[in-house]
């Protein structure tokens, strides 16, 4: 019987042990070693980290002040400031390639003003206007095949 209730105690506080190791990364930043990595790159290669990055892998509660992230592949990813904890001012982001993916001013975590987006392969994507985090304004959409296509915003709803 004491097998048992032992058996159940560990099986329980390994069940526990296990859940409680699950991290919102909304609240954290991602550093190996000193170097802050980009979340979307975390998520989609943690498990092929090496055991030397594994062991340097550090989760670190959101601060504010200038923030570079760079992918694993070492090029940078995203440049900007946190203030209040959220993006604030210009940021710029890049594709793992290194081309630029998209710039623009941020207020409180939300995309505000002009926004410019980009092709992987470094053409001009879209340029739109953000009010408050949602789309108003004029936005140009660059399609692949070099056909531009423009929608009208406002507060969020598409009016022509």
């Amino acid at each position: 019987m004491t097998k048992i209730i032992l058996t159940l105690i560990c099986a329980i506080c390994t069940f526990t042990t296990f859940n409680s190791q699950n991290i919102n990364l909304d609240e954290y930043e991602i550093y190996i070693g000193d170097t802050l990595v980009a979340k979307s790159d975390f998520v989609k290669f943690s498990n092929t980290l090496t055991e030397e990055r594994s062991k340097k892998l550090q989760f670190k509660p959101i601060s504010d002040g200038a923030k570079k992230a760079y992918f694993f592949n070492g090029k940078l990813s995203s440049n900007g400031t946190i203030k209040n904890l959220k993006e604030n001012g210009f940021w710029q982001y890049w594709h793992p390639n290194g081309k630029k993916a998209r710039e623009g001013e941020f207020v409180d975590g939300k995309p505000n003003g002009t926004h410019k987006y980009w092709y992987e392969n470094g053409d001009l994507r879209a340029i739109g206007n953000w009010k408050n985090g949602v789309y108003d304004g004029k936005w140009e959409m660059y399609q692949p095949n070099k056909e531009i296509v423009i929608q009208v915003y406002k507060d969020g709803k598409l009016i022509e």
